[in-house]
């Protein structure tokens, strides 16, 4: 009788091991994937740069668009037009151009603009078509309105991002929407686009092709550098964004450190398992 009784309790706990492995399968679902957490992380933040990229492309197509200065801003292969009596400015990449911030460009980038031409203190309003840029395809619709001088004496703009969606090579993709703050710190009215420099503050939220939700919040004040970006660099120097939520997984720590101030092609992700570095384009 021991002998059975040894059996069975045996028996039972080969039984319940079996069970409870199999329940966790059953329960485990993408939500552990690891890698899909890291990807929503840096294709975010990766993406996230195109909004500061298209603002400012959008910004020397004006200025080149005015004539300001003999020098072109864009590359002549960018092809700038002026429907004044619409007052939509399109820049023409054609099927590819090369050289605008260092970066191979195709499609349209449309600006509507109010008032005049040029007017830095106009609400403006971006959109694309069929527009690539570096392999990576923008859509959606970009605000640049409210601008005005704030406590500091700079050019202060409220940046809101409708549907912007940023699909890879890969084909995963985000799309993100909210309002940032825009604060121009250095560069204004020194008849040089390529010496902006931005403080850019907020929170945005997003999806991602696989399903993800995610929440972003600026943490320490991004900086966006376009004298990097004219050497081909990544454009944001430095800041800290901290992904408050990411769907599917607990509250922990994700961050995205766009670096010192040095201009190069890097970003440090750290999530609750890793720290690792990611070169972008």
């Amino acid at each position: 009788m021991k002998t059975n009784t040894f059996n069975f309790n045996w028996k039972s706990i080969a039984l319940s091991t079996v069970f409870i492995a199999t329940s966790m399968v059953g329960c485990k679902d993408n939500s552990e994937d690891f890698a899909d957490e890291e990807a929503t992380v840096q294709n975010a933040a990766v993406g996230d740069n195109e909004a500061d990229d298209a603002s400012q492309v959008s910004y020397a197509a004006e200025f080149d668009a005015k004539g300001a200065r003999a020098e072109r801003a864009l590359p002549a292969c960018a092809v700038v037009t002026n429907d004044k009596t619409n007052k939509i400015l399109t820049i023409d990449f054609g099927t590819g151009c090369t050289g605008a911030y260092g970066r191979t460009r195709s499609g349209k980038i449309l600006i509507q603009y109010s008032g005049v031409l040029g007017d830095s203190l106009a609400n403006r309003t971006i959109t694309f078509e069929n527009y690539k840029v570096n392999s990576k395809s923008i859509e959606g619709t970009i605000e640049v309105r409210d601008i005005l001088k704030n406590a500091s004496g700079n050019l202060q703009a409220t940046r809101k991002l409708t549907n912007l969606k940023v699909t890879f090579a890969s084909g995963k993709s985000i799309t993100v929407n909210g309002s940032r703050t825009r604060e121009w710190i250095a560069g204004a009215g020194d008849g040089n686009p390529d010496n902006n420099q931005y403080r850019i503050t907020g929170t945005l939220e997003g999806t991602t092709s696989t399903g993800r939700s995610f929440t972003q919040e600026i943490t320490t004040p991004i900086v966006v550098d376009f004298a990097c970006a004219k050497e081909g660099k990544f454009a944001r120097v430095s800041g800290v964004v901290e992904f408050t939520k990411v769907g599917g997984f607990g509250t922990r720590k994700r961050t995205v450190d766009y670096g010192d101030g040095t201009c190069d092609n890097t970003i440090t992700v750290t999530t609750f398992r890793r720290t690792y570095t990611i070169t972008v384009d």
